[in-house]
């Protein structure tokens, strides 16, 4: 049997609590999750709220400016009884040692206001397990909240990189991977339409050994082949015979099938090929210009 017991009594008193920690009523311009020293506090005794201010962080497109992290900043005014009732809960502690599950909460960011400005980032009462009320996070995520502002906080993909398709930013995975491999189809059925994601590196690109200490290429160009332009290029992959070149080189093309596995091709040194499969092929110079001497073609994303 599991023994529960509430913080009553001399507990009670702590949760007393003054008003130890004022925070900014309004949303921290950070990314999620935010202020992580910022410790909450028990609701104190005669707080009377008289709005609730909410914070939720998204991913969003911002037209001309890229994929965005912004934080949405909702409030709603009045005493929100049924949540000061649910904060104003004692939290569980068990008498025994007990198996609880590993299991992750999110509680949202939302701070509490009174009628002189002051705003506390309220402790959520929890069980004996350290999991906070259901009832408490329903309380707090019906209120009727309205939306006052989105504010950007940092830009995840810029807007050359969204209208491409690509990542801005992509690790140089042909210098890492592969082992030689002979001449192999590589997609079956071969796919209608391939993007094709150019990326370079130079001494100049910043952070080049920063994703899994990988050197990394910044975005060049893009473009979708279809149709004959299409089959050519998949005759040159997979006629592709067995590569165990290793040179570098500064240039890399990622193949976006879509419903397949990505494939890597070097575009220049050894014109390598890294299939999904992981085996490394060698490209002729036509073939690999297929992907680098054509015009870029009006993305269908």
């Amino acid at each position: 049997m599991l023994a529960v017991v509430v913080l009553t009594g001399c507990d009670r008193e702590e949760a007393k609590a003054k008003l130890d920690h004022v925070v900014t009523a309004s949303c921290p311009k950070r990314p999620n999750p935010p202020l992580p020293g910022v410790p909450r506090q028990p609701l104190p005794d005669g707080f009377v709220p008289v709005q609730v201010i909410r914070c939720r962080w998204e991913f969003r497109y911002l037209p001309g400016k890229g994929d965005w992290e912004v934080v949405i900043q909702e409030h709603v005014d009045g005493p929100a009884t049924e949540l000061m009732t649910e904060l104003r809960r004692p939290s569980e502690r068990s008498l025994f040692d007990q198996a609880c599950t590993l299991e992750g909460f999110l509680v949202d960011y939302f701070v509490v206001v009174d009628s002189s400005g002051s705003a506390v980032l309220p402790d959520v009462p929890t069980s004996a397990c350290g999991e906070p009320f259901p009832s408490a996070l329903a309380a707090i995520r019906s209120l009727p909240y309205h939306v006052d502002n989105q504010i950007p906080i940092r830009r995840v993909e810029s807007e050359k990189a969204f209208r491409a398709g690509c990542s801005d930013k992509y690790p140089d995975i042909l210098r890492r991977w592969g082992r030689p491999g002979a001449a192999r189809q590589i997609w079956n059925p071969p796919p209608q339409g391939l993007r094709v994601c150019v990326y370079r590196i130079t001494k100049k690109t910043p952070d080049t050994a920063q994703t899994w200490n990988m050197v990394e290429g910044r975005l060049e160009s893009s473009r979708i082949l279809q149709g004959s332009r299409l089959r050519t290029l998949f005759n040159g992959l997979d006629a592709a015979p067995a590569s165990d070149c290793t040179s570098d080189h500064t240039q890399f093309a990622v193949l976006n099938p879509g419903q397949y596995s990505q494939a890597y091709v070097a575009l220049d040194g050894c014109h390598n090929l890294l299939r999904p499969d992981g085996t490394l092929g060698r490209l002729t110079p036509d073939a690999v210009a297929l992907l680098t001497k054509r015009k870029d073609l009006p993305d269908t994303r």
